[in-house]
């Protein structure tokens, strides 16, 4: 195992993990941050729920692309190069946000921002694995998926002060701050994947020949279809809740920040306790079975016992399971993967976000408390049924606690 964290400016392992945990933030950040003011942008380009939650579903579209180009592209030129390039496209795309007149050019702009913020999402993984591995690289993606859990809460907190003062333009400005300040940290970061250890310059053929030898891989895909349909279900949560909470419960923006914030805390102590397990791989499917007993309860409390209360005794335990779920499945697949480490996170990434694009406007058609009650438990039962070849695997020798 490489312990070198001198990839990154700031030297040393805390430097190396909060460099790690803002770039794996920015799928929070390109989506959580402005989820107060969707209502309000329903309502300034004179549009519907489903047509405004396509802001959500293009950006994942956006993410899944560039997951898979810029992940393999990585292999081969580096991750510098590669990260910087998707920093100036994310940088350019929010910039063009700005000037939104419709609901389709937003949207188009989501899409391009979503392929920028691809690199980053789609490098939190694959440094880590460049340097660590075993129990050492799940430390470090426990301490980043902690971390993270951070940003879904603190994005839409600040998004709900910021919404009725600056709306969601305001925010977009914090956002495109936020790119530039990044982009000029990776200009000056170091290299992570040296030459030698690079894929080498091959034709087309070659590289989808990396990602077929994964996607063969039964043990890989298991691990990644676990944590994408967590995903899907987690995105089913942030694209019904600001509806739910604000139109249904009558929240305001800042309060249905302050209360979507304490419970995305519940994605990181999920996160830590995967931890705990001997066998990461109980950590795993432990989770899956939470989120589908939690899934059926506030699938049954949204259409039986409509009551705020009650809607969030079910939400925080099933956003905590989500989190066992995410920093353990998404280590066990990077253990697997490690050899093609980009390529092994492009389709995390790939897999990840098309299912939550597809999953993101299920929420908001018809009755929205029905439609996201029914999307809640299909994601848990698939979930549980994927669980039950996982339990058959025998443990990675690294992943098991010593």
């Amino acid at each position: 195992m490489s312990n070198n964290t001198g990839n990154v400016s700031t030297r040393g392992f805390v430097g190396f993990v909060v460099f790690i945990a803002v770039l794996g933030a920015f799928s929070s950040l390109v989506n959580d941050m402005y989820l107060p003011t969707m209502p309000a942008m329903m309502r300034e380009f004179h549009t519907s729920t489903s047509m405004t939650q396509l802001g959500l579903t293009f950006a994942m579209i956006g993410m899944g692309i560039g997951s898979v180009v810029l992940g393999s592209l990585s292999d081969r030129y580096g991750r510098k190069p590669v990260l910087f390039a998707s920093m100036i496209l994310f940088v350019a795309a929010t910039a063009a946000s700005l000037f939104s007149h419709s609901i389709t050019y937003f949207i188009m702009c989501r899409l391009f921002q979503g392929l920028g913020a691809g690199g980053p999402m789609v490098l939190s993984t694959s440094i880590p694995a460049d340097d660590y591995q075993g129990r050492q690289l799940a430390k470090v993606m426990a301490i980043v998926g902690a971390i993270n859990g951070i940003a879904p809460a603190t994005g839409p907190l600040l998004g709900g002060f910021m919404a009725d003062s600056v709306g969601w333009r305001g925010i977009f400005v914090l956002l495109l701050a936020i790119g530039v300040i990044v982009t000029l940290f990776v200009a000056k970061m170091k290299e992570s994947l040296p030459a030698s250890r690079r894929a080498p310059a091959q034709g087309l053929g070659a590289y989808w020949t990396r990602y077929r030898v994964l996607l063969k891989n039964g043990r890989f895909m298991l691990y990644v279809f676990i944590k994408s349909i967590g995903i899907a279900l987690l995105y089913a949560y942030i694209s019904s809740a600001p509806f739910i909470i604000q139109d249904h419960y009558g929240f305001t923006s800042l309060q249905f920040g302050l209360i979507f914030g304490g419970n995305a805390l519940a994605i990181a102590v999920g996160s830590t306790l995967a931890m705990k397990f001997k066998v990461m791989k109980q950590g795993m499917i432990v989770g899956c079975i939470g989120i589908f007993v939690l899934a059926v309860a506030e699938a049954w409390i949204m259409y039986h016992a409509d009551h705020f209360l009650y809607y969030e005794l079910a939400a925080i335990p099933m956003l905590l399971f989500s989190g066992m779920i995410f920093s353990s499945s998404n280590t066990l697949a990077m253990e697997v993967g490690r050899a093609e480490a980009g390529t092994a996170s492009a389709i995390l990434s790939i897999v990840k976000y098309v299912l939550a694009a597809l999953v993101a406007p299920l929420v908001g058609l018809g009755n929205l408390m029905h439609s996201t009650a029914w999307v809640y438990v299909a994601c848990a039962l698939v979930a549980l049924l994927l669980a039950l070849p996982a339990m058959r695997l025998a443990p990675l020798p690294d992943m098991v606690k010593k």
